[in-house]
């Protein structure tokens, strides 16, 4: 099945790299104009330069309301409208055991994983829902649906990524807005590097999936374009794995 998203307007976050950059350009390809988010405006830049004028790039700090709020009307101004989202950015620092986690670090990657989440999907919601319907898909991770030992604050902040996806999902469905959440195992990005800056092995990674490999960004990519598209109409309030199989175990 070919997905298709001409005329259709999106904003994604954490544009720059990974998996908010292989989502952008997925989006992009079946036709859609993107929105990219992020707070390396630059490195969008580059990329929309070359989309024969289907992107736009704005600098945006998710964790920052007046931020979010700006961009969005930046966003529907220069796109004439919003109705699908993939919210993706995100960080992960703490590999320690959660006591010894820092103040400072918990506290940041909550503003940016659970409150950045928050705020965009507030300001999305309230368009959408008055303006006919729309789709959001939100990246909560493999460690939304499982523990992960060392990183303890990571994972808490994706488990409330999953209950603010559900919660919406349900308050949302009246006005024909679906709210969805992939959750993808070990995937090369950022993130991942410094995993391994950490002392985090690829091979003990990918033993974790059933398939005994990690995976790429376009892999999970795919899960958040289909959940974005018309294809997924009946699909709402789910916490869709994308794994390899981790979460079968």
């Amino acid at each position: 099945m070919k997905l298709d998203f001409q005329g259709r307007k999106i904003i994604v976050t954490g544009a720059a790299t990974g998996i908010g950059r292989a989502t952008a350009e997925a989006l992009i390809a079946a036709g859609a104009s993107v929105a990219l988010w992020d707070i390396d405006q630059a490195a969008c830049a580059a990329f929309s330069e070359k989309t024969n004028a289907k992107a736009i790039a704005l600098e945006v700090d998710v964790a920052n309301s007046a931020s979010v709020e700006a961009a969005m009307e930046q966003s529907l101004k220069a796109l004439g409208g919003i109705d699908g989202a993939f919210n993706n950015a995100g960080i992960g620092i703490d590999t320690v055991p959660l006591e010894a986690v820092d103040e400072a670090d918990f506290d940041r990657i909550v503003s940016i994983n659970m409150k950045g989440v928050w705020l965009c999907m507030k300001s999305q919601l309230l368009h959408m829902k008055a303006n006919g319907g729309g789709a959001i898909v939100n990246n909560a991770s493999v460690a939304g649906l499982v523990g992960l030992a060392m990183q303890g604050a990571y994972s808490g902040t994706k488990h409330a990524v999953i209950g603010m996806t559900k919660a919406a999902a349900l308050e949302a469905a009246a006005e024909k807005v679906r709210v969805n959440a992939i959750c993808p195992g070990a995937t090369r990005t950022p993130i991942l590097a410094h995993l391994l800056e950490a002392g985090i092995s690829e091979d003990m990674l990918a033993e974790m999936a059933a398939q005994k490999r990690l995976a790429g960004p376009e892999e999970i990519a795919a899960a958040a374009c289909w959940l974005l598209s018309d294809a997924a109409s009946y699909v709402t309030g789910t916490a869709m794995p994308v794994d390899g199989g981790w979460t079968a175990h």
